[in-house]
Parts: C-alpha cells; sequence; structure tokens
C-alpha cells in the first residue's frame, strides 16, 4: 500500500472508471515516489480489467527510433492471442513492419507510421481497456514521443488511458517533443513528500516493530519525508544494525548512504557541466553560500550560476536562486562524497580562503580548514584559534578542541604551539580533564622564562587534581620556585604567584602538616579580596580551616560570603579553586550569600555552560538544598548532576555521587547507597571519597544486620580522615554513625565518648547545624533528665539553623522524649510536622503523626495566637505570592519569611501553604480576645 497517495490514486482511478480515454501526466521532484504512484495506478481494480502496456525509458536508448514504441507493443504483440492476432492481423502487421523499420535518428516518423502504431492500440481497445504507462518520459526517443503525442489527440475516443511519468528539473523535460505530450495532459498528478505520521509506517515495514517517536522525527527531519531518501537511509540503518530507538535516532540521521549518492550522482552526471560546478560547491560551502561565493566557488558567471541553480531546483535538490541550499543535509552530505577526493580539497581551501575575505565568523572559515589534510593556507593557525575561542565562549569546548588539534597539525615555533597548547588544556578541562593536564605539562616544557610557563600552569584545573596520575604537584611547585616569592613580585607577576599558590594548597589539603600550614597562611595574609588571585588564594585556605576546624564557623563564613560578594557570578568558577568557598559555606551553616550567588551564575550561563560545568554547579545547588534540609531537592539536583557528569568527566562524577551518598547516608536509602557503591571510582584513594563509600558500606552493611563490620567500616571513615587532619564533624558524621552501634551493641561507655568528642568539636566549629546534630545524638549516649535538657539545647541550637532536616529531627526526638500528653511535647510534634512537610520529609511527617495521635483532645491549644508579622506573610502567602516575592514587599530575608510561615503552620497545626486560607478564615471566626494576636 502506498503511503500518503490517496488523493492522486483516487484522482486516477476516476480517471480509469470513464468510457472516454486520458492522458494522466505524474511530476514532480527526484525521489518523490513517481514510480511507486504508477506501479500504485496499475494495481487500482479499474486498472486490473485494463491490458497493461509499460516502459521506462532510459537515457542510452534515445538513440533508438521508436525504441520506447518497441518495448510499448513487442510484448503485447508476442504474448497476445491467436484469436487476437487474427483480428488485429493487417494492422499487427504494418505495426511490426514499423517497428522493425529503423529510421533516421530525429527525424519526425511518416505519417503512416504514426497511424499504423495507433491503429494497433484502437484495435486492442476494442477487446479491453488498454493502459499505457511511460516512466521517465523526458528521455524517450523522439519518434516515440511523437507517436506519443499523436495518440493523445485520438483518446477521446478511445478506453485508452495514457499514463506519462516526468522528472521536474531534467533538461529534457522542456524539449518540444516531450512538452508536445505533456501540454495534452487531462489530470496532473504531484505526489509530494510524506508526512511525519506517515514515517512510523514506513519504518516498521523495514524492521517489523513500530519505532520509537525520536527516531521517527530524527529520519523525517534529515530526509524531509522524501521517499528515496528515507528508503535509502532506512536500508542503510537495518544494514547497519541501527534499531529504530531513541538511542539510535542520532546515528540515524547522521547515515550518508552510498546508495542515494550513487542515485544522485546518476542525476547529476548528465546535467551540463556549469550544473555539476554549482552543485559541488554548494555541497562544499553548505548553509554559508551565497550566490556570488557559488560563482566564485564554482568558477561560474552569474547566467549559469542562476541556471544551474534553476536546473537543480527543479530537480528537487535544493531551495532557488536567492537564498540557495540543498533541501536537506542528506543531499548534502551525498553530494560532497561524490565530489573525487583531490577536488574537494581544493575547493575547501579556496573556499576557507573566499571566506575569510569576506569577513565571515572564524568558525564557519575553520570548518573548511578541518577539511584539509593539513591547515596550508597561511592565516590558519589565526582562524582556528579564533574560531576555538568562539567555540569556547558558546559553551562548546570539544568543538573548539578539534579547531585547536587541527591547528597544532601545522609547522610552529615552539611559542605559538605551547600557546595553543594550552588553549587545548583550558577547553579539553570540561571533558578529558586528563587529557588537559598533560597538555599543560608538555605546554610548560615549551615556554621560555619563568613568567611564561607560570601563565601555562595556572590553566590547570585543581579539578583534576585528585585522579590524574600525572605529577601535578611537583609541576607546579617547580614553577612556583622559579617564579619567585609572592611578597617579591609586583603586578601580574604576584598574581600568577598567588595563584599558583592556591592550587599548590588545594593539592596538599589531605596533609595534615601542610593544612596547619595553610591555616597559618591565612591567618597572616588576612581577608584580601580584591583581585582574582587573592580569592583563588583565599579559597584553599578558608578550606584548610573548615577542615581541620582550626578557626570558628563564624569567621571562615564571613571571609567566604567576602569573596562571594567581590567574585563574579559565572560558570567558569567551577574550574578554579572556589568549589571550596562553596563547601566550606554549607559547613558553616550559611548559605544564603551561597545560594543567591549561584542563582546568579545559572542566570549568567544560560547557552554557555557544558554538561560538565551544569554537572558541578547542578552539585554545589545540592548542597545547599540539603544545608537548608530540603533533602529531596537536593536529592534531585545531586542525581541530575551524576547523570549529567556521566563517567566521562572523572571530578565531576566523583563530586556529584558522593553528595548523592551524603542523602543516602542523611535518608537511610539503601537502593541508592548499593548503586553508588557499586560504581568503580579513579579517585577511590582521595580521603573524602573513601571515607564516604566506607559510610555507605556501614549503612549498608548495618541494614543487613552485621554490626560489629558496619561500626568498623564507620571508625575506618573517621581514622581516615583525622590522618589527613580533618577533624570537622560537619564534613562526615562518622562519630554520630559509629555512636549509635556502639549504643546497640551495648557498649556504652564508648558510645558516649564519640558522641561527646564530637560535640566537642562541633562547639568548636560553632556551626549550628553540626552543633544541633551532635547534641541531638549525644542525648540519646546519657540517661536521666540531662538527656532532655541537651536534648532542648539541640532544639533551641538548631532554630538559629538553616538546616530544617535536623531541626525537624530535634523536635520529633523532643517530642517524643516528653510525650504527646505534655503541651511542650506536643507543640515539639506539631512543630516537627510542619517542618517535615514544608521540606518534604513525608516519613518524619508521618511519624510526627503517630506520635500526635496519641495525644489527648486539645483544641484550644495555640491556635491563633500569631503575631502580626506572621499573620502579615500568611496573607500575603495565601494571595499567591512567593517566598521571594513576600520576601521584597515586606523588606525582610526568605529565609525569614520560611521561618514565619513555619511558625504559622505549627501554631494553627496545618501541614502546609495550602491549607493556610481555612485556617485564616476559621481563625477569623473565632471570638476575639485579649492576646489573640501577639506582639511582633
Amino acid at each position: 500500500m502506498l503511503l500518503d497517495r490517496e488523493v492522486e490514486l483516487d484522482l486516477a482511478a476516476t480517471a480509469l472508471g470513464t468510457e472516454e480515454g486520458a492522458l494522466v501526466l505524474v511530476s514532480g521532484p527526484l525521489g518523490v515516489g513517481k514510480s511507486a504512484l504508477l506501479d500504485g495506478i496499475c494495481a487500482l481494480p479499474a486498472a486490473r480489467k485494463a491490458q497493461h502496456l509499460r516502459v521506462s525509458a532510459a537515457p542510452m536508448e534515445r538513440g533508438f527510433s521508436l525504441g520506447a514504441a518497441r518495448q510499448l507493443l513487442e510484448p503485447a504483440l508476442r504474448d497476445a492471442s491467436p484469436a487476437a492476432m487474427a483480428q488485429w492481423a493487417a494492422v499487427a502487421n504494418r505495426a511490426r513492419s514499423t517497428l522493425d523499420t529503423r529510421g533516421p535518428i530525429g527525424v519526425r516518423p511518416a505519417e503512416p507510421v504514426l497511424d499504423s502504431l495507433t491503429s494497433l492500440i484502437e484495435n486492442m481497445a476494442r477487446d479491453q481497456p488498454v493502459l499505457i504507462v511511460v516512466d521517465e518520459l523526458q528521455w524517450a526517443d523522439l519518434a516515440s514521443l511523437q507517436w506519443l503525442r499523436h495518440l493523445s489527440r485520438r483518446l477521446a475516443d478511445l478506453p485508452v488511458m495514457l499514463v506519462c511519468a516526468v522528472r521536474d528539473g531534467d533538461d529534457l523535460a522542456g524539449h518540444p517533443a516531450v512538452q508536445g505530450v505533456v501540454e495534452r495532459a487531462t489530470n496532473i498528478l504531484r505526489p509530494g513528500n510524506l508526512t511525519q505520521q506517515d514515517i512510523p509506517t514506513l519504518i516498521r515495514r523495514y524492521y517489523g516493530e513500530a519505532p520509537d517517536e525520536a527516531f521517527a522525527a530524527a529520519c523525517h527531519q534529515v530526509t524531509g519525508g522524501n521517499p528515496l531518501f528515507l528508503h535509502c537511509l532506512l536500508a542503510d540503518a537495518v544494514r547497519r544494525d541501527l534499531r529504530p530507538v531513541a538511542d539510535h535516532a542520532e546515528a540515524a540521521a547522521a547515515l550518508r548512504p552510498a546508495t542515494l549518492q550513487q542515485r544522485l550522482l546518476l542525476r547529476l552526471d548528465p546535467q551540463a557541466e556549469h550544473v555539476r560546478r554549482v552543485a559541488h560547491a554548494m555541497a562544499v560551502l553548505g548553509d554559508e553560500t551565497s550566490p556570488e561565493l557559488l560563482s566564485d566557488l564554482g568558477e561560474v558567471d552569474s547566467t549559469g550560476r542562476d541556471h544551474a541553480l534553476t536546473n537543480l531546483t527543479a530537480l528537487g535538490l535544493t531551495t532557488g536562486t536567492e537564498h540557495p541550499r540543498y533541501v536537506h543535509a542528506l543531499v548534502q552530505g551525498a553530494v560532497a562524497e561524490g565530489i573525487p577526493l583531490e577536488e574537494r580539497t581544493a575547493m575547501h581551501a579556496l573556499a576557507a580562503e573566499l571566506l575569510h575575505r569576506a569577513g565571515r565568523p572564524a568558525e564557519q572559515v575553520a570548518e573548511h580548514l578541518m577539511a584539509l589534510t593539513a591547515p596550508t593556507y597561511p592565516l590558519a593557525t589565526q582562524v582556528l584559534r579564533a574560531a576555538a575561542g568562539t567555540a569556547q565562549g558558546r559553551g562548546a569546548p570539544e568543538v573548539a578542541a578539534r579547531y585547536l588539534r587541527r591547528a597544532l597539525m601545522g609547522s610552529l615555533p615552539d611559542s605559538e604551539r605551547a600557546e595553543l597548547l594550552v588553549d587545548l588544556a583550558t577547553s579539553e578541562r570540561s571533558f578529558a580533564p586528563y587529557a588537559a593536564v598533560r597538555h599543560i605539562a608538555q605546554a610548560a616544557l615549551l615556554c621560555d622564562g619563568p613568567v611564561r610557563r607560570a601563565r601555562a600552569v595556572v590553566r590547570l584545573a585543581p579539578s583534576a587534581f585528585a585522579s590524574t596520575l600525572l605529577p601535578v604537584h611537583e609541576l607546579l611547585q617547580e614553577t612556583a620556585d622559579a617564579l619567585g616569592p609572592e611578597d617579591q613580585l609586583r603586578g601580574p607577576e604576584r598574581d600568577l604567584a598567588l595563584r599558583l599558590e592556591a592550587r599548590i594548597r588545594q593539592s596538599t589539603l589531605s596533609d595534615p602538616e601542610k593544612l596547619a600550614g595553610s591555616v597559618a597562611r591565612l591567618v597572616g595574609l588576612g581577608p584580601k579580596t580584591g583581585t582574582v588571585a587573592e580569592r583563588e588564594l583565599l579559597a584553599p585556605l578558608i578550606g584548610a580551616a573548615t577542615f581541620s576546624n582550626a578557626l570558628p564557623a563564624h569567621e571562615v563564613a564571613q571571609l567566604g560570603n567576602r569573596i562571594l560578594e567581590r567574585e563574579p557570578a559565572l560558570p567558569t568558577h567551577v574550574h578554579t579553586t572556589l568549589p571550596l568557598v562553596a563547601a566550606s559555606l554549607v559547613a558553616a551553616d550559611d548559605v544564603e550569600t551561597l545560594s543567591s550567588w549561584l542563582d546568579a551564575v545559572q542566570e549568567n550561563a544560560v547557552g554557555q555552560q557544558t554538561p560538565v560545568e551544569q554537572a558541578l554547579i547542578g552539585t554545589e545547588q545540592a548542597l545547599v538544598s540539603m544545608a537548608r534540609g530540603r533533602l529531596t531537592t537536593g536529592k534531585k539536583q545531586a542525581l541530575a548532576a551524576f547523570e549529567l557528569a556521566g563517567a566521562k568527566h572523572e571530578e565531576a562524577f566523583t563530586v556529584s555521587s558522593m553528595t548523592l551518598a551524603t542523602c543516602a547516608i542523611l535518608t537511610a536509602d539503601d537502593q541508592l547507597a548499593d548503586r553508588l557503591l557499586a560504581v568503580k571510582y579513579r579517585a577511590q584513594e582521595d580521603p573524602y571519597v573513601w571515607s564516604g563509600l566506607a559510610m555507605l558500606k556501614g549503612q549498608s552493611t548495618a541494614k543487613k544486620g552485621e554490626l560489629d563490620t558496619a561500626l568498623g567500616y564507620f571508625l575506618d571513615a573517621g581514622r581516615r580522615l583525622e590522618q589527613c587532619g580533618w577533624l570537622n564533624p560537619a564534613l562526615l558524621p562518622w562519630a554520630s554513625a559509629a555512636a549509635f552501634l556502639h549504643l546497640y551493641l551495648g557498649e556504652r561507655k564508648q558510645a558516649r565518648e564519640l558522641s561527646e568528642l564530637e560535640v566537642e568539636r562541633a562547639r568548636a566549629w560553632g556551626a549550628p547545624g553540626p552543633l544541633g546534630r551532635a547534641l541531638r545524638v549525644n542525648s540519646h549516649m546519657i540517661e536521666g533528665p540531662s538527656s532532655t535538657e541537651v536534648l532542648r539545647e539541640a532544639v533551641d541550637v538548631l532554630h538559629l539553623s538553616a538546616n530544617r532536616f535536623e531541626l525537624c529531627q530535634a523536635l520529633l526526638d523532643l517530642g517524643a522524649r516528653l510525650g504527646p500528653a505534655d503541651d511542650r511535647g506536643r507543640a515539639a510534634l506539631r512543630h516537627a510536622y510542619a517542618e517535615a512537610v514544608d521540606c518534604e520529609l513525608p516519613w518524619l511527617a508521618r511519624r510526627a503523626e503517630e506520635l500526635l495521635a496519641e495525644a489527648p483532645p486539645d483544641r484550644e491549644a495555640a491556635r491563633g495566637q500569631l503575631t502580626r508579622a506572621e499573620r502579615k506573610v500568611a496573607e500575603l502567602a495565601t494571595s499567591g505570592m512567593t517566598n521571594q516575592t513576600i520576601a521584597k514587599e515586606l523588606n525582610i530575608t526568605c529565609r525569614a519569611v520560611e521561618k514565619h510561615l513555619t511558625n504559622c503552620y505549627r501554631k494553627m497545626s496545618i501541614p502546609g501553604r495550602v491549607h493556610l486560607t481555612a485556617a485564616l478564615q476559621e481563625l477569623d471566626r473565632q471570638p476575639t480576645s485579649p492576646g489573640a494576636v501577639a506582639p511582633y
């Protein structure tokens, strides 16, 4: 069954159904399915009653006079029954004689010759209707065309249907002899390309299964629905075992079938020389073309160019003369592949020169230089480097790297080669970090002088340090030593020294002696954040202070926020030491400025981020969400970053997976923990990665009831962190996890000692989140009234924290300890429920509900005791305003809005914002009493 040809077949069936004869013309460009439509017409029910005479004309047969007529009639004469031959005898003999006579080529046959052939058709039509089908009419010999025109004049009186197919754009289609037949057509059928809805049906015929929508869409887009192009593409896809699934859509669209190339070349070869030259020039130039460039590259004048474009457009290959393009990339690729290699190379070289002279963008010129074996054009290196800069700026580092690698193939002085290697490494750090380190090392060897060498080495991305096998620290130190001490340098050279020191400090964070030296350097340096270099150095220094727990959290947070206030919010910060600032602020429980800064990074990076940068920034945002207790949101962000990074960029993959590990530990997500444990990490010897994996293993084995083994994992994690001098409990809660297992094993003394160690370190750090968590855990390790007092302190401390998850857990523990019958216990549980709902922590919300269900009725509790500020925030929230809009309206922070809303939920015993309107209406119906609205 033909696809999307119902209209054409209906018209043909109508013509066949009449007693009068007709001439039906089928026309259209290459590959549109004219021959298939002829097959469909022959298969119509009305056509089955007719005698079929069919020929497909060919260029090589045009030299045979009446060659097409002979192919039409001889089979009928040969296969006719004796009775039919007896009836046709006289006419048949004359016709045979005519067909056997070879007249001069190009000379019009005599009228008796035409009459004898037409008479034969008339005799045939007396017995049954006759269907004459002529495909590729434009290639028929002149004598046959004369006869067909002669026959067409008699059709009205005969039950004969003549169907002729003519290809648009063929030079011969305009020949007077062809036009003499075409102009007498009574019906014209112009089949179009297949619609996207028809593509799945065609694909199913090839594969025997329904395709994915993405695969079908890709096939339609690359072929435009042209039946010939589609058949060639699908046949090639089947041959290559590309199943019709979404994962193969891109590969299928990139195919350039040899069969299509052959078909196109067969159509182009008979064309005039200037038509072929323009076709080749268009294939080389692609979408960069213009009429003028076509003339220059094809070496044809404007008249020849326009004539060629008209022919190519009529053939269905191009789009016109004003804005000439190939109709589909598939056609352009096939034509380009058909150009002899030597000619194609020469055309690309000339195209690069023409485009460069015309002032076209560097990337357009570079694409032609990429097609050359070596960039011989004098300005090739300059153009390729400029193109790489453009590609890098639009977030396409892999494209930039292609240009730079090609530029490096030329013969260059060492200084220029070093610069290209540095540019290449800058591009590669987003997708091939180990190659980037190697190329920086190669560039450093080619640099003449310590300053040039330092400029190359500071391009090293610290994110690659943990997993590369190259001696990065030694390279950094040697370069810094050659440059000289920072305090003896000025201007740009001092900045280079500071940036080198920043990378050296980051590379030694796991060395306890170097860690102490970095803290001392921070104290001596002070809050200098005026330059990029100073901010880059401060990042690992405050990281050292954070990991070692050497300075209080508020001092670290003050420095971290000061850095962000002066640092441009750009996605490229992930390739510097600045991610350590984010880690320190999360540990310090101070993420308001960081959150806003990361939002600005996302806004500024639209259209410029690479997947690696998106993954690393997404991981930072996940850490912020987790620091606020939004574990569900944080897990989604970390999982998206984890999947986006893939295993291609080890650092992005590792950082996102360790953030997910924290989610798995906090939420006891066993499936996620098992998934992360199954991954092979190149940087697994990194202390944080090693300890994080040990924590996951401990959690997994504890779930299986292997408590002693699990305890060993937790203690190993702690020992590894302490070996590095990393004493901050905000990093990984190994001591809390180990303390609980000691408690379960009946080892209360060890449990209490570990818990108190964590409390001591958390107090030294001073961040409310880690301290509140340590106190909550510690309350389980001690007995008697003091346990409740410690838990109350944990709740009080966590009220100052951004981490609502930790507050929710502490409130639940306090409510359970005091009991739902106690007013304070009941209030704690209600508050815990509101926090759990607001933070999307359903398991904690269910636990709060279960405990509250045990409480005695208490309808008069604290309903309606809202402060004026809380009431105002609640009313604005019911009007549909977001938290950010409310904050701007009242000139307060978003965090203050969140706290007010949380208090409203708790006081009115509602789960969240959607219940605010009803709760406020109920409050307004209650009798007012003094103090119903408390003062602010």
